[in-house]
């Protein structure tokens, strides 16, 4: 099974790496000519075709999951076979060793009954006095006692219901043995299951919430070709029906928030309440846990849980909000946590299949830029300037209302001015005159002084531009940031739009380049993805063949002892053969 999931994650007609290739290609060939519609209709094609390759692959690798199901409900079968069958000749070796009869043909078939069922399931064997023999699995849970068999079931995961559990019938209560079954065909199924499958499906979701939000988050920051703000290039990853569906639990309703992507972990979380007023959080693609000491719990309410490791919890009222690994889980029960309630958070695991084109043409692709940058024709340096969105008021479709707190209207502009002491802002009405008292701010970034931040004095207000200042500008140069569109003063319709511009189209290819995740860029992680498999499936190739090894010289000592040599009987049959052929004298 890993060997297959290795083969559709590398594979050509599979892969996701040779896809996102494909899809940078059209979006570099748009940026090109961003006038052209036909490029950014290629260009939507290639966003559908790639998202598509994301779905595909998610439902190549689930296929795996309902093989797995369908492969452990089968095995439970054969194990509960072969427990009765050892049960049935406890018995009957019990009643023969019982009535001084001889039972070696009933502990051979024994023996074999214990043989397939060690190929099912890890087992421990105690042979008694009254010559039964009591079956535990490698962990010591009952699976035959005298001449009683505990039946195995398979039933859906109750946090997890696509996924299949196994339990152990003992006095008529499911004890769930999932999580320490060893050895055995079920053993390796559910741990290919744990360490592979599910990993696996984590790490592609991961790749697509990343994906997703990062072209979004910079989509968001242009303009598209009839002069609106860019909207949702693929499905808003923080839609509620996604939200509530990364969270699992028995009683209590939840939400998981993907908050920062570049922090999202592809792992499941587990959090389980030691008390009615404690809990335990665990990360379980490594094991890492937390309780509630290890979070800020400065928070006055849950509205306020904005950070990372930060929490709000009311065991009273059932209320919980916590920030951790990128994401922010909300629950609420609205009665008080029990002890041992659990919930599950999977806030990649889906995220392949959900992913989704969002806009429906290529007029809609925001491949320039709202603003444009000038200087000066009197500067007396040499320097330049070149300029971007990097915040706008959320969810505005006209330029003017996601800016409006930078630059008010089309009549106003900024200035930029270069001082002895680095640089000021103007904001400048329709006569070129600063308006007074200045609404803006200027700073320099602390990782780039060349790199100028410009604001809202009041901070709690959206919107921000940066400038990007190169060569050597003299004081008292200046720079012009306006609208990369006229706008009519009277009615406010906006004409001359900057169509040609693919500024913002070349920062969402810029992309491909950055470390958007933990892992590293797009591929890098994908890549990732794809060696770990690699690996493990070469790993478990590798100790399969030196398990059978182990096997083969273990069968061998097993027959010096016991076994039957075929050439000396033959031998002895000839022997015997001849004796009772010679004449009598």
């Amino acid at each position: 099974m890993a060997n297959q999931l290795d083969n559709t994650l590398a594979s050509e007609s599979s892969s996701l790496a040779i896809k996102l290739d494909d899809y940078f290609g059209a979006l570099q060939a748009a940026n090109d000519d961003p006038t052209s519609v036909t490029s950014r209709e290629l260009l939507v094609a290639e966003s559908e075709a790639t998202t598509r390759r994301f779905r595909d692959l998610y439902g190549r690798i689930d296929e795996q999951n309902q093989t797995v199901n369908t492969r452990i409900r089968e095995l439970t079968e054969e194990i509960n076979t072969q427990s009765k069958n050892i049960a049935e000749l406890n018995d009957r070796i019990r009643i023969a060793q019982a009535g001084g009869k001889e039972s070696f043909e009933l502990l051979d078939q024994r023996d074999q009954a214990i043989k397939d069922l060690s190929e099912l399931i890890d087992i421990q064997v105690i042979d008694q006095a009254t010559g039964e023999s009591t079956v535990f699995t490698a962990n010591g849970q009952p699976l035959v006692v005298g001449q009683s068999a505990n039946m195995m079931v398979a039933t859906p995961g109750k946090l997890d219901g696509s996924q299949l559990e196994v339990s152990l019938l003992i006095a008529g209560r499911e004890n769930n043995i999932t999580n320490i079954v060893s050895g055995g065909e079920l053993g390796g199924v559910l741990e290919y299951r744990k360490e592979i499958l599910n990993k696996s499906l984590d790490e592609l979701g991961r790749v697509a919430l990343v994906f997703a939000d990062t072209m979004n988050s910079q989509h968001a920051l242009g303009m598209d070709l009839d002069g609106n703000m860019g909207q949702k290039l693929f499905r808003d990853i923080n839609d509620s029906v996604l939200m509530n569906s990364r969270f699992q639990s028995e009683f209590t309703q939840g939400s998981v928030r993907i908050t920062d992507t570049s922090l999202l972990q592809a792992s499941d979380y587990d959090l389980v309440f030691t008390s009615e007023t404690d809990f335990r959080l665990t990360r379980l693609s490594d094991g890492k846990t937390w309780t509630q000491s290890a979070f800020d719990t400065t928070p006055a309410s849950a509205s306020d849980v904005n950070g990372e490791m930060q929490l709000w919890f009311d065991p009273a009222a059932g209320d919980m909000a916590l920030q951790i690994d990128g994401m922010r889980i909300n629950a609420d029960k609205n009665s008080p946590f029990s002890i041992n309630e659990r919930f599950l958070m999977q806030p990649t695991r889906t995220a392949a299949d959900d992913v989704r084109v969002d806009i429906s043409n290529g007029r809609q692709l925001a491949l320039a830029s709202p603003v444009s940058i000038a200087q000066d024709p009197d500067n007396l340096g040499t320097g330049s300037a070149l300029v971007r969105v990097s915040e706008v008021v959320p969810a505005q479709t006209s330029p003017l209302d996601a800016l409006g707190n930078l630059l008010p209207d089309g009549d106003h502009s900024i200035e930029v001015i270069k001082t002895a002491t680095g640089y000021d802002v103007n904001l400048l009405d329709a006569g070129g005159t600063p308006v007074l008292p200045s609404d803006l701010t200027v700073t320099a970034d602390p990782a780039n002084p060349n790199q100028l931040i410009i604001r809202n004095n009041d901070a709690n207000l959206p919107g921000e531009i940066r400038v990007d200042v190169s060569g050597v500008p003299q004081d008292g140069d200046s720079f012009t940031i306006n609208y990369n569109f006229d706008v009519d003063s009277v009615t406010g319709d906006i004409s001359n739009i900057g169509v040609s511009d693919n500024r913002n189209g070349i920062l969402l290819a810029d992309l491909t380049k950055q470390k958007t995740s933990l892992e590293g860029t797009y591929q890098e992680t994908y890549g990732r993805l794809v060696e770990r498999v690699g690996i493990t499936t070469k790993i478990a190739q590798m100790d399969a063949k030196a398990s059978q090894a182990v096997l083969q010289n273990t069968i061998n000592q097993r027959e010096e002892i016991s076994g039957v040599n075929l050439d000396e009987e033959a031998v002895k049959l000839i022997q015997f053969q001849q004796a009772y052929q010679r004449p009598r004298s």
